[in-house]
């Protein structure tokens, strides 16, 4: 189709961005994802696989399970077995400890007095999501094999950013990947990077939330 070369020759002759090939693919999939983009994420998955390793990848694409819906990523899953393989469960943690596990991610990621702040205040009736999101997201998902925090937290970045409109929880996790060291710059080189496939609004609005929440943090 005409249109695959007009966006071929944006990516190829346009797009210049210092992503490595796992900073790239790492990124690059759950954004696919997030935009159900089946039919690319399939032929960038077999790329992705000749240039970092299949743990990883794995990784990157149930990263996304807590945040897009088990629903929205299934079919991503599906594909993922198809082209990978079966992989060894990277999974570190029990019933026993998940729920404490994941607490203590909450804490290291974004502060013990945040999280605990966020805990107290929420009505009894609602609390029930934040003990969701220790044993669940973060007791499940973040406390893997294969990927560092920062990387998992790119991969966080990138799948918000291409996900409708979250920007509370996008603000949230900007601010987490500056904490861990994940530059301004490398943030936007990741969207630099998914422009033709998250579209101009999106990527503007990400662009521009990064710009004043480290424009913020300059002026601190």
């Amino acid at each position: 189709m005409e249109i695959d070369n007009i966006v071929n020759n944006f990516i190829k002759n346009d797009i210049k961005t210092n992503l490595d090939d796992r900073n790239k693919y790492l990124t690059l999939l759950p954004a696919l994802i997030a935009t159900e983009s089946k039919e690319i994420f399939k032929d960038k998955l077999v790329e992705a696989s000749t240039k970092v390793d299949k743990e990883s990848l794995k990784e990157a694409i149930y990263k996304t399970v807590p945040y897009l819906g088990y629903g929205k990523v299934y079919p991503f899953l599906k594909i993922m077995d198809e082209v990978l393989g079966e992989i060894v469960s990277a999974a570190i943690t029990s019933n026993d400890n998940r729920y404490a596990k994941g607490l203590e991610m909450q804490y290291n990621l974004f502060g013990k007095e945040n999280i605990e702040k966020s805990r107290t205040g929420e009505r009894e009736d609602f609390k029930f999501i934040w003990d969701y999101l220790a044993s669940y997201c973060f007791g499940d998902f973040y406390t893997r094999k294969y990927l560092s925090n920062k990387e998992r937290e790119l991969i966080t970045f990138a799948t918000l950013a291409s996900y409708y409109d979250v920007t509370p929880q996008l603000t949230s996790h900007i601010n987490a990947n500056l904490a861990l060291g994940n530059s301004k710059e490398l943030l936007i080189e990741i969207i630099k990077s998914l422009v033709p496939y998250l579209g101009f609004p999106r990527s503007l609005n990400t662009i521009n939330l990064v710009k004043k929440i480290t424009r913020k943090g300059d002026e601190e």
